[in-house]
């Protein structure tokens, strides 16, 4: 009898995730066309009882990753009630591997700075966001446990995805029927960031077009194809630059395992595709002109924004204290390029940014836990090359994907991007489960 409740209760809480699931799935769209604000209000409400009433709260948070429109977004909420889940529970376990160490040190390090920052309300909000989002690695590494764990939040990631580049298309042909001409951004509020995001599918799509099966391939390179286009849609260059860095970590690893004949065919269709599709869509959405060259924000916006980092960093070898960048940049800014100038007080870079505000320990100490997680991800590669296919197929997705991260993250201030966290998380998880077939 009890063992018949047991199974009553577990079948409750499965078609609870499904009925939420489904829910999710046309609430952006009831957005865009019927209500906006009623949207976020559903989300909020959707995001807690998945959280109550499910054992697979991480899998709301995911599935909510497409709307990062405002701070705190509903996926905030839902994944700081799942680490107080997790908590309660106990089930809150620390990994030995460095690069978590490192990522801890760095951790204090930026709590340790906050009292020697000039404005300590912004240098503290600014740290514990630093906290929260770098959680996130932590949050996964411990959450994927099995097999069957990870592909549940996988596929979770890959619907949000999904879901982001159809949203951009829509937004994008609304925008063109409506004779108004713009960068769509989706639900994120910066188009780098959703093209950034979207991105990650494509990249996973090209590992299961070059390392999957032969019958999936046709499947693998129409979502490949749709999300290069979501990505082109962003009219971010940043994103391309993510993108192609990706690919091209994607394309060595096919030569190393000799798959180099699919991957030069199926980048032969996307460049054949990209030369007709992407000139069409920049001149008519009129956003050419980011492509021709560097523009004058980048010349005397971004460039001057990156010699005040430097100028700054020769004063405050130690560090300026969390989010004072902004504070200190404008002023060095005036100071090394005059007042023909469009101030752009934020450091677009990420790695600018760790060494202006934590010094060169604190880059150090980022630097090195950034290098150990490519070197046990490429580890990880040739470990389950011939053990776990399937294995193999997910850590080359996750590789190329951080790779096409910390190359965007030159011009990009990415420290607070939760997918980049969540990536890092999930190769984690994925490295510390044996190489068995799930």
């Amino acid at each position: 009898m009890e063992i018949a409740r047991q199974n009553i209760r577990y079948v409750s809480k499965i078609e609870v995730q499904n009925v939420l699931f489904v829910l999710s799935l046309v609430l952006p769209f009831f957005g865009i066309f019927v209500n906006y604000y009623g949207m976020w209000i559903l989300m909020f409400i959707a995001g807690f009882l998945w959280l109550v009433l499910t054992r697979r709260e991480a899998n709301a948070g995911l599935m909510f990753l497409w709307g990062l429109e405002f701070e705190p977004a509903p996926v905030d909420f839902v994944f700081f009630g799942s680490w107080l889940k997790r908590i309660i529970k106990g089930d809150v376990k620390w990994s030995n591997n460095p690069l978590f160490y490192l990522l801890f040190v760095y951790i204090l390090l930026n709590l340790v700075q906050i009292p020697l920052s000039i404005s300590l309300q912004r240098a503290g909000f600014f740290a514990l966001v630093t906290v929260y989002t770098i959680s996130f690695a932590f949050y996964f590494s411990g959450y994927i446990k099995d097999y069957d764990t990870w592909n549940e939040v996988k596929r979770f990631y890959l619907i949000a995805v999904i879901i982001s580049a159809m949203v951009l298309a829509v937004m994008i042909l609304l925008l063109y029927l409506q004779g108004r001409l713009g960068r769509p951004a989706g639900f994120f509020k910066d188009p780098n960031v959703a093209g950034a995001f979207i991105s990650t599918g494509a990249l996973f799509a090209m590992t299961r077009i070059l390392f999957g099966k032969r019958e999936e391939i046709g499947k693998y390179l129409l979502m490949f194809l749709f999300l290069l286009i979501s990505v082109v849609l962003t009219f971010s260059r940043g994103s391309f630059l993510n993108l192609l860095s990706g690919i091209g970590v994607i394309g060595l690893i096919s030569i190393f395992v000799r798959r180099s004949k699919r991957f030069f065919i199926v980048l032969s269709i996307a460049v054949v595709i990209g030369l007709i599709s992407v000139p069409f869509l920049l001149e008519t959405f009129r956003q050419s002109f980011r492509f021709r060259g560097l523009q004058w924000y980048d010349i005397y916006g971004r460039a001057m924004a990156w010699r005040a980092g430097i100028e700054m960093l020769k004063n405050y070898p130690l560090g300026v204290g969390p989010g004072q960048f902004e504070i200190y940049s404008i002023d060095y800014q005036k100071s090394v390029g005059g007042p023909m100038l469009r101030l752009t007080p934020s450091a677009h870079s990420l790695y600018l940014r760790v060494l202006t505000e934590n010094g060169l320990l604190g880059f150090g100490i980022f630097l090195v836990g950034l290098s150990v997680a490519i070197v046990f991800g490429i580890f990880e590669l040739f470990r389950s090359l011939k053990s776990n296919e399937a294995k193999f197929q997910d850590i080359a997705w996750l590789l190329s994907s951080l790779v096409g991260i910390l190359v965007q993250s030159f011009v990009i201030d990415t420290l607070h991007w939760r997918h980049f966290w969540i990536i890092l998380g999930f190769m984690f998880g994925l490295v510390k489960l044996k190489n068995k077939t799930s």
